[in-house]
């Protein structure tokens, strides 16, 4: 997972392939702001590549989310707590969708990408958004 934003009460990141791929996007708040998570991803990728209906929620306890998550969690929100988790997972349903595909400008080895996500031919790897090539 490669986290995209991140403030002391959220966090949005995007689960890649090594080429950069996107196969889901997370939001972890204690209060999901839905409205910010649909308008971020549709503004990145386009309308025509973001329904709402693959859109999910799902409570999630430290334990779930492995690493240092349940430590944290229970520093921060106390014992027994949990975090709602939001994600999306994009779903093509027409061919013309499906020649599409959703990445993440992460750059290569001679620079950083912004870390935004994007639309692109599925046929192509790209490891920079059309404003950061």
């Amino acid at each position: 997972m490669k986290v995209i934003f991140q403030d002391s009460t959220s966090m949005l990141g995007a689960y890649t392939c090594p080429d950069g791929f996107v196969s889901q996007v997370v939001y972890f708040s204690q209060k999901p702001d839905l409205n910010w998570f649909n308008t971020t991803i549709s503004n990145q990728v386009g309308l025509e590549n973001f329904m709402t209906n693959d859109v999910r929620p799902a409570t999630r306890h430290g334990w779930e989310l492995g690493g240092n998550a349940d430590e944290s969690l229970k520093a921060k929100l106390g014992p027994n707590s949990s975090i709602t988790e939001v994600y999306w997972t994009r779903y093509a349903r027409t061919n013309a969708q499906k020649q599409i595909a959703i990445s993440l400008c992460t750059g290569d080895s001679s620079r950083s990408g912004c870390m935004k996500l994007f639309a692109h031919e599925s046929g192509k790897v790209e490891k920079f958004c059309p404003a950061c090539r």
